[in-house]
């Protein structure tokens, strides 16, 4: 369990840490009003993914800049 808890907690910070490299924390890295909104939405949960299957995890929806730019015909 920790492990898994430890995996969170660096997925859900990476964006923030990136976005603060970048100068860019006032916009960017975090799900907030007036933020960029990129995001991206699995088939399954990339946390309980085996890592050597995440490579061939479908992506069902990608969103730049508020913005979908990818939607599987599934949805």
């Amino acid at each position: 369990m920790r492990t898994r808890l430890v995996l969170l907690s660096a997925r859900l910070l990476d964006p923030v840490n990136a976005a603060c490299a970048a100068g860019e924390e006032h916009e960017a890295g975090r799900i907030a009003v007036s933020f960029r909104a990129d995001l991206t939405a699995f088939a399954d949960d990339p946390l309980s993914t085996a890592a050597t299957d995440l490579p061939n995890l479908p992506v069902l929806l990608t969103v730049l800049d508020g913005r979908p730019t990818h939607c599987d015909a599934s949805l």
